[in-house]
């Protein structure tokens, strides 16, 4: 592609970073962590965005490495072998086949209210379609709105935020008690907040500079993190009911008053939405770069790739069906979403380990591994059998 036809910049390509990272994760998991786990969960918060501030920073700096549809696989090629590109992508894919589906769901819980006699699987039918017509547009286009939609949700979640704080007289932190287990399955849930970066790279070739691409995922880290633990300590220390679970919606109620449902609902829409422009469309990005089969490799006159876009949508409605027919649960494919995840970032870690000589990023490469490799062994172990499985096969490949 020419330099002329890349068309994002900074702010651009931060808006197509900063909605999807929040995506179904700012709806989802700050009020369901607090439920499980109290207080406790602004520690599991600041364990788990440090974390992801580290892990953003490496794979922005593998992307400008390597630049290419291909994302940070590319430099999987390069380092240890063709054979692990593909089992780093196969990881990748596979987490997007689930991935995307419970999102699809997840956003048509948050809008089913308003459509009380449409099943959940078909609303995320719908979601969906939605998606794929906004991923046949322009990247630029795509940023630039993703850009307006993610400024107004960060400044709905900001002020709200700081509202309910300012409101406090006196802070009183109580943290309870939790087991090891709790734990461990705390921060494997959690992870979802963190997934997205690893698939940057894979939008490096639509990036003016490859410096923009660096201040980009700071910029975004930064928003995305202040965002979640504003919302935390809100819901930690806010004047909350204490004797039922607690609902996000009371976060914005004081300022949006009798419009905070459906406020909630539309932001709820668009975050999943923008979740899935940007996992489809890299993943998209990444199964056309790889040349699979030749209608994979297929693109439009603006780039996109239109036929690995194409299998993936049979792949996710496919799936859709399973859960429509009972065969797949949410809390299934969260899971396995999850797993392949993480199996993916550890991976691109080794990568960044063998890659960065010394300083900063290769210690952190380091602790990133072995802490991402402690997380995973809290899955499940179906989950992890598959995990073993495929990369024994590609161990002993020739």
């Amino acid at each position: 592609m020419h330099i002329e036809n890349k068309k994002l910049n900074t702010f651009t390509l931060s808006g197509l970073i900063i909605g999807p990272i929040l995506g179904s994760g700012l709806i989802l998991l700050p009020p369901l962590l607090y439920n499980m786990v109290g207080n406790f969960s602004l520690i599991i918060w600041l364990i788990i965005l440090s974390l992801g501030f580290i892990f953003a920073l490496i794979f922005g700096k593998l992307a400008i490495l390597y630049p290419g549809d291909g994302g940070v696989s590319l430099a999987t090629k390069e380092t240890i072998g063709k054979k692990y590109q593909l089992l780093t992508s196969f990881y990748l894919i596979c987490a997007v086949f689930f991935g995307s589906v419970a999102v699809l769901l997840i956003a048509g819980q948050f809008i089913q209210a308003y459509f009380p006699n449409t099943p959940l699987e078909l609303l995320g039918f719908y979601i969906y379609i939605l998606t794929y017509i906004l991923l046949l547009t322009k990247i630029d286009f795509l940023g630039k709105l993703m850009l307006t939609v993610s400024s107004i949700i960060t400044f709905i979640f900001f002020i709200s935020s700081i509202n309910i704080l300012l409101g406090i007289d006196k802070f009183i932190f109580f943290i309870p008690t939790i087991s090891f287990k709790e734990f461990g399955y705390s921060l494997i849930l959690v992870f979802w907040a963190i997934v997205g970066w690893e698939v940057i790279g894979n939008y490096s070739q639509e990036v003016k500079e490859t410096k923009m691409l660096t201040n980009a995922v700071k910029l975004s880290a930064i928003i995305v993190s202040s965002v979640y633990i504003l919302t935390t300590i809100s819901i930690c220390f806010g004047d909350f009911p204490k004797d039922t679970d607690f609902k996000l919606v009371w976060i914005i109620e004081p300022i949006f008053g009798s419009y905070s449902d459906i406020i909630l609902a539309t932001v709820s829409m668009i975050l999943c939405v923008g979740t899935l422009i940007l996992f489809i469309g890299g993943t998209a990005r990444l199964i056309s770069s790889l040349k699979f089969l030749s209608c994979t490799s297929k693109r439009m006159q603006n780039e996109t790739p239109i036929g690995a876009l194409n299998f993936l949508s049979l792949i996710i409605i496919s799936i859709l069906f399973l859960v429509y027919f009972k065969y797949i649960s949410l809390d299934n494919l969260v899971a396995f979403a999850d797993g392949f995840f993480i199996s993916n970032a550890i991976i691109g870690l080794i990568t960044a380990m063998i890659i960065f000589e010394k300083g900063f990023l290769k210690t952190s490469s380091i602790l990133l591994t072995l802490l991402f490799f402690i997380i995973l062994l809290f899955s499940n172990i179906f989950i992890l059998i598959t995990i073993l499985g495929l990369f024994i096969f590609t161990y002993f490949k020739k």
